[in-house]
């Protein structure tokens, strides 16, 4: 699919690994929180968030977490009852003020600001995103922020997305959705009806989705930018 101005009024993005992404390690960060639990270490950074669709609905961040751990756990070996601790102490090792943007974020938002209303879809509590965005000066960027997981059920149910379509007065066949997860965001999105525009992360290139095919897939966020001129 070729986007247009004339096809897309409103855009929404995600937050994590889209717009921004830590600075901190992640095998660094793991590895703390192993060493703070007493726990021998059973998997990678990258293994342990390879398993983030596959894991149950969660209330909030720390239960989200404990899942992750118990199915990482699970995958490759590790004790399933440590889960709840490594969660505590991954989050205590995690500093969600030391984010940055990814290349073209700045540029690729004022685009859509420049186009229409802007809205962000996240997963996560208020109280964790809300830190990331005040890291950055965002916290006026959006014309609405939809905290999903806190607010309404997490991506990739519907109710997010059609919460920030009545937010914004937004018709889902002219908004376009950004983000860097096929289960989370594309599924999501495409269920709710928006357009998607898919921006891995570059150890996700290649993969397919189960369900939704991304309307347009990015290189970099720079690709959105000439996009929506």
């Amino acid at each position: 699919m070729t986007l247009s101005r004339s096809s897309v009024e409103t855009v929404c993005f995600d937050l994590d690994d889209t717009l921004i992404e830590y600075r901190q390690d992640g095998d660094e960060t793991l590895n703390t929180a192993f060493r703070r639990a007493g726990v021998g270490r059973f998997c990678s950074s990258d293994e342990l968030w390879a398993l983030a669709s596959e894991t149950p609905d969660a209330d909030d961040d720390h239960q989200f977490l404990t899942y992750l751990f118990r199915a990482a756990a699970k995958r490759h070996g590790g004790p399933t009852e440590s889960a709840e601790t490594l969660a505590r102490t991954y989050e205590a090792a995690t500093d969600h003020t030391d984010v940055r943007f990814r290349p073209g974020a700045e540029a690729a938002l004022d685009a859509a600001r420049a186009l229409g209303p802007v809205g962000l879809i996240t997963n996560g509590g208020p109280e964790v995103q809300r830190q990331k965005l005040r890291a950055l000066d965002l916290q006026s960027a959006f014309d609405t922020t939809v905290y999903a997981g806190a607010e309404t059920p997490p991506k990739p149910a519907r109710e997010p997305f059609d919460r920030a379509l009545t937010d914004l007065n937004a018709d889902p066949t002219e908004t376009l959705y950004v983000g860097n997860s096929l289960h989370h965001d594309v599924a999501g999105a495409g269920g709710a009806g928006l357009q998607t525009a898919w921006y891995p992360r570059e150890g996700d290139r290649g993969k397919r989705a189960d369900t939704h095919t991304p309307d347009h897939t990015l290189e970099s966020l720079s690709d959105l930018t000439r996009l929506l001129e």
